[in-house]
């Protein structure tokens, strides 16, 4: 039986159903990270979150990361946690000058990128819908920044490009997991990004000892076991399964999550041109990906009517 589950894990439906589970996870964090930021500065929040990770994933994958301990292995991990650090960090600086469910958004947009990046890298040439993708993305991006006109709001801004930062590590999981033990580069990964937020939180003010709550402590361990530890994890994994094209999409997925348990917990309310918004970013996503989709099904279709 443990076999078969193994083998079943290996497969590109489970690995698609874990990036389901990531986009819910990371989509239900998004306000809860905008809250912690109100207690903790950034980058002792993402000391903590990352470190706790850095321990399970190194406890957890000790035989894999002492079996790999080469100088590739170790490089490319962590470069995948300068990309990913980066991200998170621009990111959670930008969340404590926007909303979450903005933020969220302008995040997904990831998606639309990877297939431009995957070709610079020489991953294949992008389609003509993934241009018309980047075009609509683009308005998109424009409905939900300019709150008032002129000028974008700046979290804004680091969330483009915090989202550009994901499309790079996203594709480099991608080219390299496949030929290096994916579990020794999360591994190395987690390590560069306790290392670095932990080197910032050296010049931000010690926090006091009465935001200490056990709310805080909780939110903490959800971030580190949850949406680090077990999300990146299986993240990882999955994109040595899936093309990166179609697993951006699915793990874009935490743009709508991200809104809806937003607003599920009173954090905003939406409106009409925000709302509008969303729709074109989220469009651009099943442009960019879903032309693969439906080209498939037209050729299925062809060729069960030529067999005939």
């Amino acid at each position: 039986m443990l076999a078969r589950l193994k083998k079943t894990l290996r497969t590109p439906g489970a690995a698609k159903l874990m990036l389901v589970a990531c986009a819910l996870i990371w989509g239900s964090s998004m306000f809860m990270m905008k809250d912690a930021t109100e207690s903790l500065p950034v980058f002792w929040l993402l000391m903590l979150r990352f470190g706790i990770a850095a321990v399970l994933t190194m406890t957890a994958f000790w035989k894999q990361v002492r079996a790999h301990l080469d100088r590739r292995t170790v490089g490319v991990g962590l470069w995948l946690g300068v990309l990913e650090w980066g991200g998170y960090a621009v990111q959670t600086v930008g969340l404590t000058m926007t909303t979450p469910g903005k933020a969220s958004f302008i995040t997904g947009s990831y998606c639309v990128m990877v297939p431009f990046i995957a070709w610079v890298l020489g991953m294949g040439k992008p389609h003509r819908y993934d241009l018309v993708a980047a075009v609509m993305c683009s308005g998109g991006l424009a409905l939900v920044a300019l709150d008032q006109g002129l000028p974008i709001n700046p979290g804004d801004l680091l969330t483009v490009f915090c989202a550009l930062l994901y499309a790079l590590q996203l594709v480099e999981v991608s080219r390299r997991g496949a030929e290096l033990d994916v579990w020794a580069l999360t591994a190395w990964q987690f390590v560069f990004m306790t290392v670095a937020s932990g080197a910032i939180a050296l010049f931000e003010p010690v926090p006091a000892a009465n935001v200490w709550t056990p709310e805080l402590f909780g939110s903490l361990a959800y971030f580190g076991v949850m949406c680090s530890f077990v999300c990146l994890t299986m993240m990882n994994y999955a994109f040595t399964r899936v093309p990166p094209a179609e697993g951006s999409l699915l793990a874009s997925l935490e743009s709508p999550a991200g809104v809806f348990f937003s607003v599920l917990a009173g954090r905003e309310v939406l409106n009409g041109r925000v709302v509008s918004g969303f729709v074109l970013i989220f469009m651009a996503v099943l442009v960019s990906n879903g032309w693969v989709w439906l080209r498939d099904k037209v050729r299925a279709a062809r060729a069960a009517r030529e067999a005939e």
